[in-house]
């Protein structure tokens, strides 16, 4: 029950979006099934001697298509279940952040809340994420590892909207989160934090 009610805190990371499965759907398996597709029905007008399997042009049809769709939607399945690992907790101890593939636990100390801040990202464009240098981007999502439009390298877990918390740290990158209200995050942070971070 408490976990419930974590998942649906104001401070709690703004859900993925329905484009952004929705996007992963296309890239994962639409296009490359029509990419698949649309390279047997050329090859079928060629008269060049074909390499079959089986000697079978409908055997070896069914086997690629077959053996493309199963491993598209193995990777969509992965993903997509990844997509789910998009959540922080808060605790005694400091800010666990899960987002997709990517995981970070820092400590209080580790954190300077007394430098965060909401920022929108339509007027503080610097710290747009810019270059993805280890994470998923989506229409929707931005997931990982990035660089800012100021060079900053940043965790990032953000879905869709220009608010965002913005949360240096101690050890080289700053954390970039959109949660479903990016104020109430700041605030609980402040809350929790021990007074000698906060200063």
């Amino acid at each position: 029950m408490a976990s419930t009610s974590q998942s649906r805190a104001p401070w709690q990371l703004e859900p993925v979006t329905a484009s952004a499965r929705l996007w992963l759907l296309a890239l994962a398996v639409l296009l490359p099934m029509g990419i698949v597709v649309g390279s047997l029905v050329y090859t079928a007008n060629d008269p060049a001697p074909k390499r079959l399997i089986g000697g079978s042009e409908p055997l070896t049809i069914l086997v690629v298509v077959g053996g493309t769709l199963v491993l598209c939607l193995a990777i969509h399945w992965a993903i997509s279940r990844a997509m789910r690992r998009h959540q922080i907790a808060l605790d005694g101890d400091g800010l666990a952040v899960d987002t997709t593939f990517y995981s970070r636990r820092l400590g209080w100390g580790e954190l300077q809340v007394q430098q965060a801040r909401v920022v929108d990202l339509d007027e503080h464009t610097e710290l747009k994420p810019m270059i993805k240098t280890n994470g998923t981007r989506l229409p929707g999502l931005h997931s990982g590892w990035f660089r800012l439009r100021n060079r900053q390298k940043a965790l990032v877990a953000m879905g869709s909207g220009p608010r965002v918390l913005h949360l240096p740290t101690t050890q080289g990158y700053d954390l970039l989160l959109q949660a479903r209200q990016p104020q109430a995050l700041l605030e609980r942070l402040r809350e929790l934090a021990p007074p000698a971070t906060r200063r």
